[in-house]
């Protein structure tokens, strides 16, 4: 995805030169505000002296002219950091989601089978954005204060003596100590506690009308309440926590200036006016620190996280071990041992399903259906190779994930040609045209705005825009009435160039005398 190595360290020298442009700019634009502040202190300050003299042989051409130049360097500066440090960081956020992308996309698809999911994908989103940003948020404040307190401290140390630009630099480091204190704690925990009230309040809107109809809708109120509390507090505490932090910086501010002012040997009145205008200018720059600090770590967490999280091995993400074929006839597994937390553990199971027939893996809730099958998905997928532009295999699992966007949107990333026209044909035959149903109907977070019925056709649809060789399905009738659950098993059933693999609760008479089905009970004495 992101190119040849080659071509991928230019890109990472053109993203570094790039940053270290910002950075300089942004220098120079903070050198030049303090600058622009200090001598325009001493320039007010000398005219307001040589006014009041009776003789005086001040020229104000030179001073003004620095005063201006000062300025225009601060306006083009400001106006050049922008620009080149928000590309850089775009870069960087660019950068950041393409190696996502490319991790996820070479490791095992076996191991990724139901890994990266929606709300996966928008939070790695959101770390790469985090990660990208930090640049502007943490790197610039620190490199922007560190050169502005070596340039004070040697015009300090010029214009009066050593000992109050040190006393102006230790200011400065005491600041930096306490900003980068405990950072990022107070963030973490609201982002937690957060986190916690989103899951609760979409858990109360699925769960509402069955809550309501049991008589605990109160409960759930009071739970989702009781949240929202927890949040109020953490963001209190937070609030508490950056206001003592800024307070205490402050605080050492303060004493810095005053400590730098009374130190100091001005010979004159606009000297030490430059001294304390510049002093403030380096304390209010130190001020930001904080922010920056707690920026950093958590553009550190993000980028922890988008570095060192690994996908779980078929082993780990709890998909028994299974040995499986797949051949241009059809695909086959034997010596799939049924796991404890099946009805029947340590059964031993095997079948062939023929090129364009049905296997029907078939029991009672727990009896292991929907693990087979994530299984078998598994293993095929290292098993198999697609061709002619087709996938090897395609999994519809039972807890499968709509995009926010509208269905064509969705159905696209199956197969990125699909017209609205040819979209809402296929819609026309798994018959959700009846419910209103187009290409451009918008599905909402996950998908809430569909019926759970319409959900499980949506997915199928979208599955079978792939065209793959073998179609695995988890329960696809689940809250279809009878004749629409018949009609997805027609579809399913009829499907000549592809293997379909289904899970069901209890086959339907429409299965029964059909030569091209084969079951497997899991809670019956052999196949």
């Amino acid at each position: 995805m992101s190119g040849s190595p080659r071509h991928t360290l230019r890109r990472d020298r053109r993203a570094r030169s790039l940053a270290t442009g910002g950075l300089v700019l942004a220098v120079v634009a903070e050198l030049s505000s303090a600058g622009l502040l200090g001598l325009s202190g001493w320039f007010i300050s000398t005219c307001a002296v040589a006014g009041a003299a009776t003789f005086s042989s001040f020229s104000y051409i030179a001073p003004s002219g620095g005063v201006r130049a000062f300025a225009v360097a601060r306006i083009a500066g400001n106006y050049s950091k922008r620009l080149v440090l928000h590309a850089a960081a775009l870069r960087r956020v660019a950068a950041a989601r393409a190696d996502l992308f490319d991790r996820a996309a070479a490791t095992d698809r076996a191991q990724t089978d139901g890994l990266w999911s929606g709300e996966l994908l928008d939070r790695s989103m959101a770390d790469a954005d985090t990660a990208g940003m930090a640049l502007i948020e943490c790197t610039t404040p620190v490199a922007v204060t560190a050169a502005l307190t070596v340039g004070a401290v040697l015009a300090v140390a010029a214009s009066t003596s050593v000992v109050p630009a040190a006393v102006l630099s230790a200011g400065v480091v005491i600041m930096a100590v306490i900003a980068h204190s405990r950072p990022g704690v107070g963030r973490a925990v609201e982002q937690s506690t957060r986190k916690a009230l989103r899951a609760e309040v979409v858990t109360a809107v699925d769960a509402w009308p069955e809550m309501a109809s049991l008589g605990a809708a109160e409960q759930l109120a009071a739970r989702t309440t009781e949240r929202f509390t927890r949040l109020d507090t953490e963001r209190e505490a937070a609030g508490r926590r950056r206001r003592r932090t800024t307070l205490t910086a402050d605080l050492v501010g303060t004493a810095t200036l005053i400590a730098t002012a009374a130190t100091g040997s001005a010979p004159d009145a606009p000297t030490f006016v430059f001294v304390a205008l510049v002093s403030l200018g380096v304390l209010a720059q130190a001020g930001q620190l904080a922010n920056a600090a707690e920026a950093r770590a958590t553009a550190k967490a993000a980028h922890r996280r988008l570095t060192t999280s690994t996908p779980p091995t078929p082993t780990e993400a709890g998909v028994p071990a299974i040995r499986s074929w797949s051949t241009g006839q059809g695909i086959g597994f034997a010596d799939y041992l049924l796991p404890p937390m099946a009805l029947r553990p340590g059964r031993v199971l095997g079948a062939t399903v023929a090129r364009g027939t049905m296997l029907v893996v078939t029991g009672r809730s727990g009896s292991g259906k929907s693990t087979l099958l994530r299984a078998l998905a598994s293993s095929l997928r290292q098993a198999a190779d697609g061709h002619d532009g087709r996938p090897a295999v395609v999994a519809v699992a039972a807890d499968d994930h709509l995009f926010t966007g509208t269905l064509g949107s969705n159905w696209r990333l199956a197969d990125a040609d699909l017209t609205d026209d040819e979209i809402d044909e296929r819609l026309s035959e798994l018959r959700l045209s009846g419910s209103g149903l187009t290409a451009g109907t918008s599905v909402g977070p996950g998908g809430r705005q569909l019926s759970g019925g319409e959900l499980r056709r949506v997915y199928l649809g979208r599955a079978l825009a792939r065209h793959p060789h073998v179609l695995i399905v988890d329960e696809p009738t689940t809250g279809l009435d009878d004749r629409t659950a018949r009609h997805v098993l027609g579809i399913l059933t009829h499907l000549p160039d592809t293997t379909v693999v289904v899970a069901l609760h209890d086959v339907p008479a429409c299965l029964e005398p059909a030569g091209h089905v084969a079951r497997l009970p899991l809670d019956h004495r052999g196949p």
